[in-house]
């Protein structure tokens, strides 16, 4: 049963409602509302609510009759999804399992089960040649004669798989007592051992599925979840924020024009005053588990043949979760750079974006929506089974501000390289007032860049994480409305600043608004106490996005479920008009536009058809089988090229 919710009104719903001259959507429409009730059910018999949190009703919502036709719902564009955490984390984990010199190190010895649940992992692509050198230089430096030699006869062995193992036996092994452990970005002497070394000795353990525990501990589970709302580290009486670290201290030149410790001071008497100590602390928690698992997934990542191998099944599974056209957000730093497969050498930022253009068009070509020549197939009979890509340029909100310079100046370099495919532009990372640094630290410069921008005719909009804290203490909010942000990323506090939501509404703003990060993140205890709501109460433009779904085990359907199921009064019409958002906000041209809506109205109507033919016109329930049956149909359709129904119909009327 659902608990008492606030009556939210929804006017945006009842517009669409009040033009829509087609009756079939209005069945389908009450369809979805009886689908809802009985779902309750369903959740209710599990001893749930639909409203609480993702991790508690995850397993029950896949059973309900809505997550199939939320599969079967075409999304329009995905346009807040950090590409490094895209998809499930067997993928990246099952490539490094193939990789010869992929390592692993952790921040503990493990020597019993016990040690599994609390190490922290890191992996990396290494090269050979240097590991064994490095190996025989620390040899040298202990004059560790007897190692020497048998490094020597390692290193003289002809079979590289015999010197592979010979040199595995001789170098570390993180389940030995003398193994050297510590974080490597405080302690660079930690050892590490080649991760299908490593697994080999894994399997000796009998500790169950190596690939089970991994999973485990690269997404987050219900119980940790938990944790950070009612974890016993809990916050300080009376509440005293932690205070940033001097902000010029990672920088060379402060940026002009902003004073750091008025800043601090400001936003310290905010937070103290502020009814939301709990909510910044439960937040808090998750992102110190968060950013392990980033670090963990870093070097799965950044190899030449991994990211390839990802980029093509991103958008794969970009086709599967009936998304139209996606922006996708890499991060470009100079630490952050991908290696050949044999890690000699680095592949720089320009390099990494040759890739993704390489595999994206590679993948066009493959499924029929793009000619040889790279130019789209647009004729008007041609039905896409994707619209297309784009990259939004994203550095680290901790970088200096010379280094948020730089990557200003790259990002105009590849817009001009890349004009097409660069979006805009963003700064990533953990918003708290303890951390690096506020979006009004770089103004100044974000001024000048908007203003070259201008100058050059280059179109580089602004579409900045801000907000993604309970009350927005630190203003980001208040900066990203003064830059001009297309877009703002999470949202979440804008409803607390009713005076800025009023001018982003009135600026066309729109919000990449993140359900379930923002539940796992800590900011919503329960979906039907996430701030979206209030937003599209107040007529805030929102589109739907999954942010990180490789931790929290969900795509872009999830996400578009718990916006359903969340909240009691929310219909079709709020899918259908969140879906039709996510288009008109994007950063497609006018001409990419018209093709990606046209695209998206056929299989919005394809969807009314079917669901409305399998309910027999509305008036009975399908069953989950029925669903996923009749979107597999859908899928099979486009895949082969068929006839839609909505087509069919067209012709024979």
């Amino acid at each position: 049963m659902r608990r008492r919710q606030h009556e939210f009104s929804f006017q945006f719903q009842n517009e669409i409602a009040g033009r829509a001259s087609n009756p079939q959507e209005a069945r389908v429409c009450a369809l979805i509302a009886r689908i809802k009730v009985a779902d309750d059910a369903t959740f209710e018999d599990n001893s749930l609510e639909p409203g609480q949190h993702f991790h508690h009703v995850h397993d029950t919502l896949e059973k309900t009759l809505l997550m199939p036709i939320a599969r079967m719902l075409p999304k329009g564009s995905h346009l807040h999804i950090h590409f490094n955490s895209t998809l499930l984390p067997s993928v990246l984990l099952g490539y490094a399992k193939e990789m010869q010199n992929m390592y692993i190190w952790s921040d503990r010895r493990i020597l019993a089960e016990s040690d599994l649940t609390d190490c922290k992992l890191e992996f990396g692509i290494r090269n050979f040649k240097k590991v064994r050198a490095d190996m025989r230089a620390k040899a040298l430096e202990s004059n560790d004669i007897a190692l020497q030699h048998r490094l020597s006869e390692a290193e003289r062995l002809c079979n590289d798989d015999d010197k592979i193992r010979a040199y595995d036996a001789l170098g570390s092994n993180i389940f030995s007592p003398e193994y050297k452990q510590g974080p490597k970005d405080q302690k660079p002497q930690v050892e590490e051992m080649r991760y299908q070394f490593f697994r080999a000795r894994w399997d000796e353990k009998a500790w169950g599925s190596c690939d089970e525990w991994l999973t485990r501990k690269l997404t987050f589970s219900k119980e940790e979840v938990d944790s950070f709302f009612t974890g016993a580290d809990t916050a300080k009486s009376p509440f005293e924020p932690l205070k940033p670290t001097t902000m010029n201290t990672m920088q060379h030149e402060k940026p002009q024009g902003f004073d750091e410790q008025e800043w601090i001071a400001e936003t310290t008497k905010k937070i103290l005053d502020s009814d939301y100590e709990s909510v910044r602390e439960s937040a808090r928690r998750a992102w110190v588990a968060f950013n392990a698992r980033t670090k963990m997934m870093k070097g799965l990542f950044n190899y030449e043949s991994a990211f390839r191998r990802y980029t093509r099944k991103c958008l794969e599974e970009f086709v599967k979760d009936n998304v139209q056209y996606a922006e996708i957000r890499p991060n470009f730093m100079q630490t952050n750079q991908i290696y050949n497969d044999t890690a000699e050498t680095q592949i720089n930022n320009f390099g990494t974006m040759d890739l993704i253009v390489e595999e994206y068009e590679r993948f066009m070509k493959d499924i029929g929506d793009m000619r040889q020549d790279g130019q789209i197939i647009d004729d008007g009979k041609h039905r896409p089974a994707f619209s297309g890509l784009k990259v939004i340029y994203c550095t680290p909100r901790s970088f200096s501000g010379e280094a948020v310079q730089k990557a200003l100046d790259e990002c105009i370099e590849m817009k001009k390289k890349w004009p097409g495919y660069i979006a805009g532009f963003d700064l990533v990372g953990e918003e708290a007032f303890d951390k690096l640094h506020p979006l009004e630290y770089f103004e100044p410069i974000f001024r000048d860049f908007r203003d070259r921008c201008k100058a050059e005719n280059l179109d580089i909009p602004f579409l900045f994480h801000c907000g993604e804290t309970p009350d927005d203490a630190e203003n980001n909010l208040d900066t990203a409305l003064r830059l001009g942000s297309k877009r703002i990323g999470h949202g979440y506090a804008l409803p607390q600043k009713p005076d800025i939501l009023e001018k982003m509404k009135h600026n066309g703003v729109c919000v990449e608004t993140c359900p379930i990060s923002n539940m796992v993140l800590g900011l919503a205890k329960r979906m039907d106490k996430h701030s979206v709501y209030r937003l599209l109460e107040a007529g805030m433009h929102c589109a739907v996005s999954s942010d990180n779904g490789t931790l929290f085990q969900s795509t872009l359907s999830h996400d578009f479920a718990e916006v359903m199921v969340g909240n009691r009064e929310f219909n079709l019409y709020g899918w259908k008009r969140l879906a039709r958002w996510s288009i008109e906000h994007s950063c497609l041209s006018e001409i990419e536009r018209r093709r990606t809506l046209a695209e998206w109205e056929k299989r919005w109507q394809d969807v009314m058809d079917v669901l409305y033919e399998i309910s027999n016109g509305g008036q009975t329930l399908p069953s989950v089988t029925d669903l996923e049956n009749a979107r597999n149909r859908l899928d099979s359709a486009r895949h082969h090229g068929e006839e839609s129904p909505t087509a069919k119909r067209a012709r024979l009327s």
